[in-house]
């Protein structure tokens, strides 16, 4: 059933269906909690669209009977019902705004002449914060994009606590703890980046929680939570929770986590995992897994892995290495098309990141799109990205779905996928196959004894990073800045794009935070543009043979600089790399960071502009407008506006859709690595940001919500 527009800031609208009377038997207590819902005021012979007026109290001269029978109606078809009051667009119902993963926001009233009137409307503080101090160096980052659900704005925090507010307001509606323990490590810092929603379409007075948030914890839980109270579903698994730890091969408690937000397609949950992928070759299974919404039973799971010789990909895994290598998750967001019922996976590296020779072989289907049918989990298609990946080049941003325009007119439903490398994909949703072209390009080799590197990969049309040699030019800020960076890549290779890693050290550029990450991209709809991030950042990782690892691993340093040493337990080395920059200023001539407009159509880039500052440097004119690494992703509205929060200089940035020119800029108190999100409520819109990385005044960590108001100009 469609549902009907709003006319008012005060009124709502919801079709009521013919009467059920087994409904006007229903209990006082029941018409005690439902009086204070959302009336409809209807006549019992007319099954046209009524008002429904936002009331606490009851109405005056209507018998009790009537009330009962109101409230019931409005009950069970609530889910039908637009339940925030003047809402009049698409509510940002996902994390990525649709199951689509469009980030875009329909029907907007923002656009270039009115964003510059975009206001603060209000702040929140979740309390949800630590620099380490106080957890043995563990830092926490508040990265989650809220959703709307109902009437209530639902995200979680980095201590994967869950919190409603007031969409209008900023006011606390409720708080759920699941109790994580933060007394030791996690592979992962304290984040998680939202959570997903379900309401049930055919309510029934048997069952609790009639819309339920889903939350996936650092501790390996999968959690449903009564949208309405914040009190757990106890339907739901055991008392609300499914431990996710169950089934789970080589399980290690703190390194298999969910930082993600679940994927809720009919009546499943689909969660994936987030895993320590570095420490080892036999590490916990990337399984995919389906539960139902409502009891939280096992329906169906799909590992990314072949673990039989009937399971698809089995060829691209030699010598059986496909029993025991772990990995190949999928620790970020999916999409969904409900219409065919396919989910979309993007599956990451199988473990270790950086040496491969205990899983010779392409690797099918880690680092691929994957789209499974999402009702049973079975296989539908693979494309893979990366072949036999070396560099950590997980897939890390959302599927979008899109409807492709050829030139002659016909469309075809498609998936475009950002990459690390800077690629863009764009496939035809119903087979995988290419919809631009894409060439099998020769690659550097590997040197080090037992690996044997894929001869070559798959370069797409859309490529938003040079990859060869030249592409990486030295650059020094000041003369001790040289000096160092040249200190870091003394005897280092780098032969382009896919260089892989070698006992000398490799510089990998784009490095494992380049490309685009889970900010993902965002659509404009109307001309299916995409809108993405894109890092150009240099990192250098050296193979150590197992012999000579211990004593490096404490000594600290490579080249001079302080790295991460990993023991990639299972193989002949372990690993060591940095970041390539010296006092946090890259090495390599920039730019560092842009945003890119991407025409998904013809495969062209529009324009590109920088994106962020380093406000704490003067790099001088030439690299001033080179930006600085960026993590979480951009929102476009119809209104052709496009939204972004870079971290480091602590701003959110409106830009024109058509030139990438800024309209309209404002200073968070903190580092943002979210993405935005945004919604009506009556004549205003709101555009959301969560800011919890470090804060303005460098004291500690943020936790903030911050929403900006626009305001319609009255109806004539």
């Amino acid at each position: 059933m469609n549902q009907p527009k709003v006319n008012t800031s005060e009124d709502l609208l919801c079709a009521t269906p013919p009467i059920n009377p087994r409904l006007l038997r229903q209990s006082n207590q029941f018409f005690e909690s439902c009086r204070q819902m959302h009336f409809c005021i209807f006549d019992s012979n007319d099954e046209t669209i009524h008002k429904v007026r936002k009331s606490t109290k009851k109405p005056t001269n209507v018998p009790l009977s009537n009330l009962i029978q109101i409230c019931l109606i409005c009950f069970t078809f609530l889910s039908q019902c637009l339940v925030v009051a003047g809402a009049e667009t698409e509510t940002w119902s996902h994390y990525g705004g649709s199951l689509a993963g469009e980030r875009y926001v329909e029907n907007s009233i923002i656009n270039a002449d009115t964003v510059s009137s975009l206001e603060l409307a209000w702040k929140y503080r979740t309390g949800d914060s630590t620099d380490g101090s106080d957890y043995d160096g563990n830092e926490s980052y508040f990265k989650a994009t809220p959703i709307l659900v109902g009437d209530k704005l639902i995200f979680s925090t980095g201590f994967n606590r869950v919190i409603a507010l007031d969409p209008k307001t900023g006011e606390e509606h409720w708080q759920f703890d699941p109790q994580v323990d933060f007394s030791d490590d996690y592979s992962e810092m304290f984040t998680s980046r939202g959570v997903a929603s379900w309401t049930n379409e055919q309510p029934s007075d048997l069952m609790t929680c009639q819309a339920r948030v889903f939350l996936g914890t650092l501790d390996a839980r999968l959690i449903a939570i009564d949208a309405q109270t914040g009190e757990p579903c106890i339907d739901f698994g055991r008392k609300g929770t499914v431990d996710l730890s169950k089934g789970i091969r080589k399980y290690r408690k703190k390194d298999y986590s969910v930082t993600s937000p679940p994927t809720v397609i009919g009546n499943l949950v689909v969660v994936g995992s987030s895993i320590g992928d570095n420490g080892a070759v036999q590490l916990e299974s990337g399984v995919v897994r389906a539960f139902d919404v409502r009891n939280g039973k096992l329906v169906w799971s799909w590992d990314p892995i072949p673990r039989d010789r009937d399971a698809p990909g089995i060829d691209g895994w030699e010598k059986r290495s496909y029993l025991k290598t772990g990995g190949a998750n999928v620790w970020s967001i999916m999409s969904a098309d409900t219409d065919r019922d396919m989910i979309f996976l993007p599956t990451t590296s199988p473990s270790p990141d950086f040496y491969g020779g205990e899983r010779l072989g392409h690797n099918t289907y880690a680092n691929s799109v994957v789209a499974l049918k999402a009702s049973n989990g079975s296989f539908l298609w693979g494309y893979q990205l990366v072949r036999h990946d070396l560099w950590d080049y997980d897939l890390a941003a959302q599927p979008l779905l899109f409807d492709h325009r050829s030139e002659d007119g016909s469309i075809r439903p498609a998936v475009a996928q950002a990459t690390k490398m800077g690629f863009v994909f764009v496939l035809d949703r119903i087979t995988g196959t290419p919809l631009h072209p894409v060439e099998e390009v020769p690659v550097p080799q590997s040197d080090v004894e037992g690996e044997m590197s894929a001869p070559t990969q798959r370069f797409p049309k859309l490529q938003l990073h040079a990859t060869d040699i030249d592409s990486f030019v030295l650059w020094g800020h000041t003369e001790e800045h040289r000096e160092a960076c040249e200190r870091m890549i003394s005897g280092v290779r780098f032969d382009g794009i896919y260089t892989p890693p070698s006992l000398d050290g490799s510089l990998l550029y784009p490095g494992n935070p380049g490309g685009t990450n889970w900010g993902s991209m965002a659509l404009n709809r109307n001309e299916n543009i995409g809108y993405l991030t894109v890092n150009r950042w240099p990192t250098v990782v050296r193979l150590i043979p197992r012999r000579n690892f211990s004593k490096a691993e404490n000594i600290g340093t490579l080249n001079g600089r302080e790295a991460q040493f990993t023991e990639q337990t299972g193989t002949p080395y372990g690993m060591a790399r940095f970041d390539f920059n010296f006092d946090y200023i890259p090495c390599v001539e920039g730019p560092w960071s842009t945003l890119v407009a991407v025409d998904l159509n013809l495969g062209e880039i529009l324009w590109e502009v920088p994106a962020g500052t380093t406000p704490w440097v003067d790099l001088g004119e030439e690299a001033n407008d080179w930006g600085y690494l960026t993590t979480g992703g951009p929102l476009a509205t119809s209104g052709g506006v496009v939204f972004l929060a870079t971290p480091y200089d602590n701003m959110f940035r409106a830009y024109e859709g058509t030139t990438g020119r800024i309209l309209w800029e404002h200073d968070l108190p903190a580092d943002a690595h979210a993405t935005p999100m945004s919604y009506r409520v009556g004549d205003s819109e709101y555009v959301v940001i969560t800011a919890g990385g470090d804060v303005t005044t460098g004291d500690g960590r943020g936790d903030y919500v911050i929403a900006f108001e626009l305001t319609a100009l009255p109806r004539e």
